[in-house]
């Protein structure tokens, strides 16, 4: 152990880990393996550097996450996906190596050093990515039909306020939901068609309840806004009329929007 330590201070100049809590993270890693003296010289050197992150250490942190971000980029060019597909995954990375969820570790913390810290963090990477990219896919499967499925859930008394305005209508849904983003949709797809709690909508992209709800509510928001927007360039009524026109037709689109997504909070 002696030895794997100082390895890891030659490799990782500058950086700064204790024998005694580097024996002490090395054991908590290893269990079993800790009192193995072939299986702890096996190690490799990184774990130094990862037993440092774990502990604070800012620049063994930065050191991780660069690493982590030339996998991403790798894993990126291999899978093909995009420059925003790759930007969000970086920020995955990160929340999966230094933050603990509920029923997982960090992955920083649990990093045994029996490979290197890059193919560790290569394996993690791709992942993500073919995570995001097979939600991606599956975001704009369920947008393309979601005009037409949402406007068969809406109330009766929509329905006779789309008859009057029906091409107005249908136009001002179709451009405030191409306008929301693949996760807008798709999370209010899962909501409101789907039946999706709040909970479920949230294991279903590794978030809290909170921030899952705060997407549905800001989805709801931003669509009632398209639509508004929408209908007041398509009805060409005189400038007094537009406002009671547009507040008739979104009031009651909104208020039976709200009735079939429920509370969010």
């Amino acid at each position: 152990m002696t030895e794997l330590h100082e390895r890891g201070a030659r490799s990782w100049a500058g950086i700064v880990v204790s024998r005694e809590t580097f024996a002490a993270a090395l054991a908590s890693r290893l269990g079993k393996d800790a009192t193995s003296g072939p299986a702890i010289a096996a190690l490799h050197h990184d774990v130094y550097l990862a037993i440092a992150a774990a502990a604070g250490d800012e620049a063994a942190a930065r050191a991780c996450d660069e690493i982590a971000v030339r996998e991403v980029e790798f894993a990126a060019r291999r899978l093909r996906a995009t420059d925003t597909q790759a930007r969000d995954v970086q920020s995955d990375v990160r929340r999966l190596m230094f933050s603990e969820d509920e029923g997982r570790s960090a992955a920083i913390v649990t990093f045994t050093g029996r490979g290197d810290l890059r193919g560790y963090l290569r394996v993690v990477a791709a992942r993500a990515l073919s995570r995001r990219m097979t939600r991606d896919r599956r975001e704009v499967e369920l947008a393309d039909d979601l005009p037409d499925a949402f406007g068969s859930a809406l109330d009766p008394e929509v329905v006779m306020l789309r008859e009057h305005y029906r091409a107005d209508v249908d136009a001002a849904f179709r451009a405030a939901l191409a306008a929301l983003s693949a996760r807008s949709r798709a999370v209010l797809r899962y909501h409101l068609l789907e039946g999706w709690s709040i909970d479920q909508i949230g294991e279903r992209y590794g978030v809290s309840r909170s921030s899952a709800a705060r997407w549905v509510k800001a989805a709801h928001e931003e669509l009632g806004a398209g639509i508004r927007a929408t209908l007041a360039t398509r009805l060409q009524i005189p400038e007094s009329q537009v406002d009671s026109i547009v507040a008739l037709v979104t009031s009651r689109v909104e208020a039976s929007i709200e009735r079939l997504l429920g509370s969010t909070e």
